[in-house]
């Protein structure tokens, strides 16, 4: 029979082999990617796997892949031959770079971190999805960005570059951006002539660079003075163009004029002439004299009408 020692040393083999065996294979994915020749492959990317597929031709002298792009094509090939594996990537962007001498000029300038850079100065709160440098080489020693605008969820980057053989030329470059912020979205499907209150929405997140949208008075929501102009559906944001502002006082209304002059104060009786909201001047007429006053509505609600005028 086996000892107790024996037991407890075939144990820690048997764990130690299993950690071995399905312990999973981490893929580290560069930046930049240096290819000697016009196939890009999986040795391009992991010099030590045992197996290699082709995956595109490098047409021009380098490929640019987003982050999401590159890890549907890599899952893709990679199934294939391990169950259990990670991607990591060290970058959003990766770009492949045809170089047949194996060697990187120094000198060179790295344009894409140049525009990530410049980016960020122009807009801190921007979120960086894509940059188009396909018509950018790698052999760019000299870079000067003059100029930035946008539109939309598009950045339009202009460049004075230098390439190696003293080339001087000009360079477009567009970026796809994002800003997320917070938003207000109806949290299920609501009728027209509806009065909103918080229950009826909840709180998204959204790219505001191409969601266009008028933003409402979270005050005014959260007293009820909205009306729904249209019928709306359930995860559409909150726009204050489709939204009726209920007054605070409408037409026919009773409420208190107060009258100010020099520390002396008088009130009487009106009625409003049209709809109103406090902080608005409106026009009131005195129910004892009908004489027509105008004046500002305050919470009473009331008509406050200051003679000298306000301060």
């Amino acid at each position: 029979m086996l000892n107790r020692f024996s037991i407890i040393f075939i144990l820690t083999i048997f764990c130690l082999i299993s950690s071995f065996g399905f312990s999973k294979i981490i893929f580290n994915v560069p930046k930049e990617i240096f290819s000697e020749d016009r196939t890009f492959s999986l040795k391009d990317l992991f010099e030590d796997i045992d197996y290699d597929r082709s995956i595109r031709y490098i047409t021009g002298d380098s490929i640019t892949y987003t982050k999401e792009e590159l890890a549907k094509i890599l899952n893709g090939l990679l199934n294939s031959y391990y169950n259990d594996f990670e991607l990591s990537f060290e970058s959003e962007q990766i770009r492949i770079i045809y170089n047949n001498t194996q060697t990187n000029n120094k000198n060179n300038i790295d344009l894409l971190s140049l525009i990530e850079e410049s980016i960020k100065e122009y807009d801190p709160e921007l979120i960086i999805k894509n940059i188009d440098l396909k018509n950018a080489s790698n052999t760019v020693t000299e870079a000067e960005i003059t100029r930035i605008t946008s539109s939309n969820d598009k950045l339009y980057i202009s460049l004075y570059i230098t390439e190696e053989d003293n080339k001087k030329r000009y360079l477009s470059v567009t970026a796809e951006v994002a800003k997320f912020e917070k938003a207000l979205i109806y949290s299920k499907d609501t009728k027209r002539g509806t009065i909103l209150n918080e229950t009826l929405t909840e709180e998204a997140t959204i790219n505001s660079l191409t969601t266009k949208y008028s933003p409402i008075d979270i005050q005014l929501l959260k007293k009820g003075k909205y009306e729904l102009s249209k019928d709306v559906k359930a995860g559409e944001i909150l726009d204050s163009r489709y939204l009726k502002r209920i007054p605070d006082i409408k037409s026919g209304d009773i409420l208190t004029i107060i009258v100010e002059y020099e520390g002396i104060r008088v009130t009487s009786i009106a009625r409003a002439l049209t709809n109103g909201n406090y902080g608005e001047i409106i026009s009131v007429r005195n129910t004892e004299t009908a004489q027509i006053i105008s004046g500002k509505l305050i919470e009473g609600p009331a008509v406050l009408v200051k003679i000298g005028g306000w301060e």
